[in-house]
């Protein structure tokens, strides 16, 4: 048995084990170290997209499926019985900071198996929102971060962060472990004679996503700073996938150096997440996070796989506008 990442040793300790699935990729498992996947950092950010790209409801109880065996019948009773003890609680989510489940916490001489159990959800839910707090490693920070807003999703107001939509069907877009491979290139100034890229932009003509077209896969874009899809922060360096025609792009216009065109992210009829790529973690933190990932971008000669930050992509992009 090797050594847990700190991602799993701090959900174990503080909050609730992950499921196996995660845990078995976090942990590098060898059959996530192939030539498709890349590594378990990787591919559990992938997993991550089957939450990411559905939206949260307040009754279903799915997304507790990130944990090992959590039992849903608790969280349902705290719902069920609500009634019974005059507590208006429509959703079971975000209940640690529920001023009513407070109140009536604070309010309570008794405490039986309903009391504990509100009182046991709403800490280990407390647990979560913090867990970021308890790791050490880049990495894990943005791990830990995705996790906990599949069960606390985040309002895009308060957060002051652009909300994508999510699309309803995934496009035919990849997410091999080299799909960095253009991206690095234009993060140097260097585009195929048939490429171009097209800056996804929010209402200020802040750059929000970059897509890469005649290079690779078309319609694979890059995020360029943070952003929220379905009550999920998504770190900037993640990948996405669009569908759409661009003739039917009305408001859109032309780049200033490459080909392609800057247009309002609202002009699409949405996105899909796909996974973060390595350039989500700073250079000198990439090669320990990704692991085989990254070898398998120095092996295939990629263009500066372990010093090109997130920042050059961003430069080029503003270039455009």
């Amino acid at each position: 048995m090797g050594i847990d990442h700190e991602v799993v040793k701090t959900f174990q300790d503080n909050v609730f084990p992950l499921s196996d699935k995660f845990t078995e990729m976090l942990n590098e498992h060898f059959s996530h170290q192939t030539e498709r996947r890349g590594c378990g950092y990787t591919q559990a950010t992938r997993l991550l997209a089957d939450y990411v790209n559905f939206s949260r409801q307040e009754k279903d109880l799915t997304d507790l499926k990130i944990f090992k065996d959590y039992s849903s019948k608790s969280v349902r009773k705290i719902l069920d019985n609500k009634s019974l003890y005059g507590l208006e609680i429509s959703n079971w989510r975000n209940l640690d900071q529920n001023s009513d489940v407070d109140e009536f916490l604070n309010n309570q001489p008794k405490e039986d198996d309903y009391v504990l159990n509100l009182k046991q959800q709403a800490h280990i839910q407390s647990s979560l929102r913090k867990c970021y707090e308890k790791v050490e490693l880049e990495e894990s920070k943005v791990l830990c971060q995705m996790l906990a807003d599949v069960i606390l999703p985040i309002l895009p107001e308060t957060s002051q962060l652009i909300e994508l939509k999510s699309l309803v069907e995934k496009p035919k877009v990849g997410s091999c472990p080299l799909a960095e491979k253009f991206f690095l290139k234009i993060a140097h100034g260097t585009i195929l004679r048939h490429g171009q890229i097209n800056i996804i932009v929010d209402e200020y003509d802040r750059p929000l996503l970059m897509e890469k077209v005649n290079m690779g896969d078309n319609h694979s874009c890059i995020s360029l700073q943070t952003l929220v899809m379905n009550g999920i922060r998504i770190p900037a360096g993640s990948l996405f996938s669009v569908n759409y025609d661009v003739e039917q792009i009305q408001n859109k216009r032309l780049n200033k150096q490459f080909k392609g065109f800057v247009i309002p992210y609202t002009e699409f009829p949405g996105f899909w997440f796909l996974r973060l790529t390595t350039l989500a973690i700073s250079p000198e933190n990439r090669k320990r996070a990704f692991s085989t990932h990254y070898d398998q971008q120095v092996a295939n000669g990629l263009f500066s796989p372990g010093t090109t930050k997130l920042s050059q992509l961003i430069d080029v992009a503003k270039a455009q506008i």
